[in-house]
């Protein structure tokens, strides 16, 4: 599989969102990919302001923009946080 589910917790708008996402694309764009998603979803309540990070939830680790996706600990079930 060229995807994994993800849950990405958004403490600016208290929300948790469950998004697909592709192993084998950078976090930069991931993070991109995530955002545009959580702005619709969210019916517009959330506004990308800027830089933000992704992080890993339960580990508090952030996630390299250059690293692939794959080469990371990300996995199914995962919980992130987008700050």
């Amino acid at each position: 599989m060229n995807k994994v589910l993800v849950s990405v917790y958004v403490p600016l708008i208290e929300q948790e969102y469950d998004l697909l996402i592709p192993i084998n694309r950078k976090i930069g764009l991931i993070k991109k990919i995530i955002g545009n998603s959580i702005i619709e979803l969210s019916d517009g309540n959330y506004q990308i302001d800027g830089y933000f990070n992704l992080y890993n939830k339960k580990t508090n680790r952030v996630y390299d923009d250059d690293a692939f996706v794959i080469n990371t600990d990300i996995r199914n079930g995962e919980k992130l946080m987008l700050l």
